[in-house]
């Protein structure tokens, strides 16, 4: 189980970046807080991103991405602050670029005009942070409380 992070949530508005095929951006940790305004600010997203490293499937902050239209229209980039990024993009098919630690992935969403298109980006172990250890009883719990 991936140990959770906190990271404060970031909302961004790409509506120039994208012209009219983008209307918000927001990222975010994992943690309880983070979590909540997250939930409320991505209610309306039809594109989620979610970045992890290493066999453990640590989540990772600080990435950098890139998501362009398939087929032109301008792209749209930002610093993922939390591991978890949702967006309102016009329905069509993207191409996301991620670059953690000198590690880039690519990636292909399509987006249709109902539902949420979910890409997961997975960075090799060699870009994770050191295993911190064996998760304790008490963060075990906390995980399944939430």
């Amino acid at each position: 189980m991936a140990r959770a992070i906190a990271v404060s949530a970031l909302a961004l508005s790409c509506a120039a970046a994208l012209g009219a095929q983008a209307e918000l951006v927001t990222c975010g940790g994992v943690g309880s807080d983070a979590r909540a305004s997250l939930a409320a600010a991505s209610k309306d997203a039809n594109l989620a991103l979610e970045f992890f490293a290493g066999k453990r499937g640590q989540f990772v902050a600080d990435v950098d991405v890139t998501i362009t239209p398939v087929g032109g229209g301008d792209a749209f980039s930002t610093t993922a602050d939390g591991p978890l990024c949702f967006a309102h993009v016009a329905p069509g098919r993207y191409r996301i670029e991620a670059d953690y630690r000198g590690a880039t992935r690519l990636a292909n969403a399509t987006v249709g005009n109902t539902g949420q298109a979910h890409v997961a980006v997975g960075f090799p172990e060699s870009v994770a942070e050191p295993d911190p250890g064996p998760i304790s009883a008490e963060e075990k719990r906390q995980a399944s409380t939430q």
